[in-house]
């Protein structure tokens, strides 16, 4: 039986769901937190959390800005002394995401200005990543997230202070095998417990946004 091992953050955010027309009609939504472009959430760092084995990222975003920031607001960070380990960011003009390990970066465009939540996948292989944006491959490059050492996890920004996210961030997963993109789209808005998921073995974390946490599966 897997258990999940809740891990602390540092605030909770009002928050509220907007998904597109082709989705409200689903009986579960997934879990919702608005980032204000001043708070973001930060986890210590743990092996279940990594991606450079191989595995599968999702998460729901909509940004919210329509000024460019003077910079690229970050989803999410595995990062250390050495660099991120991978680092998802927003582009500033809302036209697009980059994947980014060490120096490394590889940039993914789609357009998310039309202030809905749109699903992301990005899924690591051997040999590259491949994205997955609202069940569509938007790109595939050959960027590896790294095995570096992790002094923490952000949600909302680099660090805990720089450049920080404005919108909302819905219903992040991890995996530790990759998940198939026709399995993404039949879970995007499913309860993958209640229904099943035929990876369920692999998921490593979730996101609680109802109480700031991200549980770890184990």
């Amino acid at each position: 039986m897997k258990k999940l091992l809740r891990k602390g953050t540092l605030a909770l955010l009002a928050c509220s769901l907007w998904i597109g027309a082709g989705t409200v009609a689903q009986a579960y939504e997934p879990d919702v937190m608005v980032f204000d472009g001043e708070v973001s959430l930060d986890f210590p760092p743990s092996p279940r959390l990594a991606l450079a084995t191989g595995g599968t990222l999702e998460f729901w975003v909509a940004p919210d800005w329509t000024a460019d920031p003077g910079y690229d607001p970050v989803i999410i960070t595995s990062a250390g002394p050495e660099g991120p380990a991978y680092l998802v960011a927003m582009l500033r003009e809302r036209d697009g995401i980059a994947f980014a390990a060490g120096d490394e970066e590889a940039v993914f465009l789609f357009d998310f200005t039309d202030g809905q939540l749109h699903h992301v996948a990005i899924s690591q292989y051997a040999d590259g990543v491949e994205v997955y944006i609202d069940g569509r491959q938007v790109g595939s490059e050959p960027i590896m997230a790294l095995d570096l050492p992790v002094t923490g996890v952000w949600l909302g920004s680099i660090d805990g202070e720089n450049n920080t996210f404005r919108g909302v961030l819905a219903g992040l997963r991890m995996w530790q095998e990759v998940v198939p993109r026709e399995t993404l789209v039949a879970f995007a808005l499913k309860d993958i417990f209640e229904n099943e998921h035929p990876q369920l073995d692999a998921l490593a974390a979730m996101s609680d946004f109802n109480t700031a946490a991200l549980l770890l599966v184990e």
